[in-house]
């Protein structure tokens, strides 16, 4: 199977690693990676009653999963492959390897280096399904599951499932997020072949991690998921198996047995190896927000507008181009609003434009519409959201193909393209409170 039909798209590592690739080579990412076509009906969901744009969103979710049959299929190595054959053939003078994180993904972009993601996420068809019946969820992923590991061994398995904020697209599919337990040889070959001479090796390590029921040696079960309820929430739910262990988170949390790997396979070929390390994948938004405000204006811009990505409705590319200042938020939750609201209390700007990532339910946690625009009007002339029709908000999935035409209207900054010296983004990040920097 093409790892293009087996991999989501709509997942926050193909999100951010497709984009990634599309501003190394000083482009956009529209309409999140889909084609101009498929964004049409997109837009036009806005036009049909609410009930009707959530159904018609499960559905376009659940025409992503694999049929169960072809699970056997999946070869991750070619999936590894695919993903770094996305980058533009070159040398690079770093590599990021590990958990997804917008923020970070920022970074990489204005440094003009790669990211490699340890974690996968492979979609699994479950029509009709209950979101919130969490044992045949978890006997759906002991059944099937075997068939995905067999023919890959050098992956876990951490089989999420969360009816809290994924309620639409989990009653049409299975979350069977893949993590690298050891290094695929296509990131071998990158370390080997892909890399300047001494060029370090950045560990992206989100330490978070989870309550998890054990279902086979190399396959966990996670209910819930960060986002606006505590795992502690989650678990008082009827009908929640009891967790017999923790994990790595499955979206975000990086699994310790790829480190020796990775180290022993970086200082073979005489790459130092520099580890991230922060608790939550909100964490590093604020540093790299100051790093790249302080980048952009060594280039000659001002740097007055604050531009607030949501999950993976984010441009790097555009957002460098605009001579924006990054804020990633990992999902539009009130922890992450709060986040915004703090950092916009300490650090001023002119303008504060907001994009918000729809997922189509009233989900605990959430922060409304209105909860954002306030955040924004921190902003000393204008704060507004940005592609967002508020009272649509959180249904208002024609967001995924307006907030392209909404960030193309930004005057373009004029700046000469400078890339962030990899140094200099690695001093920017080890003062930063809730960051560790370890090595290099």
């Amino acid at each position: 199977m093409p790892p293009e039909e087996a991999v989501a798209s709509f997942d926050s590592a193909s999100a951010f690693f497709m984009a990634l690739a599309r501003a190394i080579e000083g482009r956009d990412f529209p309409y999140l990676g889909q084609s101009r076509w498929k964004a049409l009906p997109v837009r036009a969901s806005a036009l049909l009653p609410r009930p009707l744009r959530c159904r018609a969103y499960a559905v376009a979710s659940g025409r992503e999963g694999v049929a169960v049959d072809r699970l056997g299929d999946i070869d991750l190595d070619e999936a590894a492959s695919w993903v770094a054959r996305t980058y533009p053939e070159r040398r690079y003078p770093a590599v990021l390897i590990g958990s997804s994180n917008g923020a970070l993904t920022h970074l990489a972009a204005a440094c003009g280096v790669p990211w490699l993601p340890q974690t996968l996420l492979v979609p699994v068809r479950r029509r009709g399904a209950d979101p919130a019946d969490m044992p045949a969820a978890l006997d759906f992923g002991a059944r099937h599951g075997p068939s995905l590991l067999a023919h890959n061994p050098r992956v876990a398995l951490h089989q999420m499932q969360d009816a809290n904020q994924d309620a639409l697209s989990g009653s049409q599919m299975a979350y069977f997020r893949v993590k690298w337990t050891s290094l695929p040889p296509a990131y071998q070959r990158f370390l080997d072949e892909r890399l300047e001479p001494g060029a370090p090796v950045v560990v992206v390590r989100d330490m978070s991690t989870w309550p998890v029921t054990r279902v086979g040696d190399r396959h966990v079960f996670q209910v819930g998921a960060q986002g606006g309820m505590s795992a502690e929430e989650y678990h008082h739910a009827p009908g929640v198996p009891t967790p017999d262990g923790t994990a790595a988170e499955a979206e975000w949390g990086f699994a310790d047995p790829l480190l020796d790997g990775l180290r022993k396979a970086a200082h073979r070929t005489g790459h130092p190896v520099v580890e991230v390390r922060y608790g939550h994948p909100q964490d590093p938004a604020a540093a790299v927000a100051d790093v790249l405000r302080s980048w952009t204006r060594r280039r000659g811009g001002a740097a007055q507008r604050l531009l607030v990505s949501s999950f993976v409705v984010h441009d790097p590319w555009r957002t460098i181009a605009t001579g924006s200042v990054p804020f990633w938020t990992f999902f539009p939750v009130q922890s992450a609003a709060r986040d915004l609201s703090d950092y916009l209390v300490s650090t001023t700007y002119d303008d504060v434009d907001v994009l918000l990532f729809s997922h189509g339910v009233e989900s605990r946690g959430l922060a409304d519409a209105r909860t954002w625009q306030r955040i924004a009007e921190l902003a000393r002339r204008r704060g507004r959201l940005l592609g967002v029709d508020p009272r649509a908000f959180p249904a208002d999935f024609a967001v995924f193909a307006r907030y392209t035409s909404a960030l193309r209207s930004l005057p373009d900054a004029g700046l000469t393209w400078s890339p962030l010296a990899v140094a200099d983004a690695l001093a920017g990040l080890r003062g930063a409170e809730q960051l560790s920097v370890v090595g290099g």
